[in-house]
């Protein structure tokens, strides 16, 4: 039995993330700085968070960007201990000197992206495992909805 996969969508799913975030960041022509901003933002916020949620937001990932999330995962002694400060300090490293982005717009530009492609919920759920300085930083870019369902 022959299995088609048709890469060419796969392709497309992955470059319209690049052109989404390249285009918020203010550089539409720099995919290659579009893709460090992902890349670093998926792996903070992925080695943060708790394996559960890990997997759980990795299957609402186009197939290719998955596969930059779980780049370099190592699942033992998850999620990593950071605060705030070392959260920002890490995306601010691992963006590199090439990327004139900061961290807080990378943080930002992937965050809003990640609420616009994946569920809400998944997000919120992620958001609720961080520690308050971190769910504060969230907060300025993503207010978490209040529902009004009392």
């Amino acid at each position: 039995m022959s299995i088609q996969v048709n890469f060419e969508k796969h392709c497309k799913e992955a470059d319209e993330w690049m052109v989404e975030i390249a285009e918020q960041m203010g550089y539409p022509d720099r995919s290659d700085w579009a893709y460090g901003t992902l890349k670093t933002v998926l792996h903070v916020l992925r080695d943060r968070t708790t394996v559960e949620e890990v997997f759980q937001l990795s299957a609402q990932l186009p197939v290719l960007i998955r596969g930059i999330y779980f780049e370099g995962y190592k699942l033992s002694g998850k999620p990593d201990k950071m605060n705030a400060k070392e959260f920002m300090s890490r995306i601010k490293k691992d963006l590199g000197n090439s990327n004139p982005i900061t961290a807080e717009e990378a943080f930002r530009v992937v965050l809003e992206l990640l609420y616009e492609k994946t569920s809400t919920g998944e997000m919120d759920d992620i958001r609720g495992q961080m520690p308050k300085a971190i769910q504060q930083i969230w907060n300025k870019y993503r207010p978490l909805e209040m529902s009004d369902d009392f």
